[in-house]
């Protein structure tokens, strides 16, 4: 996990490298564009949704 990051309701995918300043959890509305999201407010996040950013 990077410098600065925050991440709240979040289910991070083995092997994943958290780039610094990333923030997840707190914004609904981009969290479900850049990554998959219920409706209870988790957050998945996948290498692959990380290789998108």
């Amino acid at each position: 996990v990077g410098r600065h990051c925050r991440l709240t309701k979040a289910i991070i995918d083995r092997g994943c490298e958290i780039p610094d300043g990333l923030v997840v959890g707190e914004d609904a509305a981009a969290d479900a564009a850049r990554f998959e999201r219920t409706e209870n407010g988790i957050v998945l996040v996948t290498k692959q949704m990380l290789g998108k950013l």
